[in-house]
């Protein structure tokens, strides 16, 4: 199913989450963290409710582990909380990890739902022309995880229909039949991606002067979609360049900026990060009536 974002130009979805990953990323700052994560938990939630599901549950148990060591191996900040073997628990590093934990949950979302809208051929159609070879090693890489799972699946369920269960018998066993499926797998894999090399390479891919048919077109609406994240994208680059991206933790905790121009700088990051919401909802309204 063609995702709304995802029906636009892809050079517009690729600049879009190369926007909001990027100010994921680097914008250690409550608001931008918290705004990010609801957004593109919605909008993860939209596209694939399952996988959302699942990647929540990772991030849950990541943030936990980012929090505790922060803690334990951190010990700067001036209020402490107590004691541990010596070492001082501070509030400033509890809070500064499990604002890292939220951080890195949001580029998971995020990048997950750029799994599902610039997909391969996307990828290789805006860098194929300039890269060539990057950009289809790129693409293979990207691809070979989810490959590699559902194959490894199949692997798995052909080799119990011959008497090789990897979840049955002793240790030593469960040993050999995960190392046969891993054989197998690797195998595999090594075959796909030589047959993926020949076949481009036959295809002339990579070079000079091969034309390219392609089903994309730049219309109206993506220059328009294109100018308003570039807008965007620069007001909240010199916003970073000045410091309003960023909250101190250490020593003390730096107060949380609340001007107009703050204020402005988060109302824009919260409509770019929410307009993939928008337009699935406005796509489901016009399907209904």
């Amino acid at each position: 199913m063609e995702r709304a974002l995802g029906a636009y130009h892809p050079l517009v979805s690729f600049t879009y989450f190369v926007v909001v990953i990027g100010t994921s990323m680097l914008c250690m700052h409550p608001i931008f963290v918290v705004i990010s994560l609801i957004s593109g938990t919605l909008y993860s939630f939209i596209i694939n409710r399952e996988k959302t599901k699942q990647i929540l549950k990772f991030s849950s148990l990541m943030i936990i582990l980012i929090t505790l060591a922060n803690v334990i191996f951190v010990n700067r900040g001036v209020t402490v909380l107590f004691y541990l073997r010596g070492n001082p628990i501070t509030l400033e590093s509890f809070l500064y990890g499990i604002l890292s934990g939220l951080m890195m949950a949001c580029v998971i979302v995020w990048f997950s739902c750029y799994n599902e809208i610039v997909t391969s051929d996307k990828f290789l159609y805006i860098f194929g022309k300039t890269l060539p070879s990057i950009a289809l090693m790129a693409s293979m890489t990207l691809g070979l995880i989810p490959k590699l799972i559902n194959q490894t699946k199949v692997i798995a369920s052909t080799q119990k229909t011959i008497g090789i269960d990897y979840e049955e018998g002793t240790i030593i066993k469960k040993i050999k039949s995960s190392m046969r499926i891993l054989s197998i797998v690797v195998t595999w894999a090594l075959e796909d991606a030589v047959q993926t090399a020949d076949s481009m390479k036959a295809r002339g891919y990579g070079i000079k002067g091969r034309t390219n048919f392609t089903i994309f077109i730049f219309i109206k609406r993506d220059i328009i979609m294109l100018g308003f994240i570039w807008i965007v994208a620069v007001f909240l680059g010199s916003a970073y360049s000045n410091g309003y991206c960023q909250l101190l933790f250490y020593p003390t905790i730096q107060s949380i900026r609340l001007d107009t121009l703050s204020t402005i700088l988060y109302l824009s990051f919260f409509i770019i990060t929410i307009i993939p919401i928008v337009l699935e909802l406005w796509e489901g309204y016009k399907w209904k009536y």
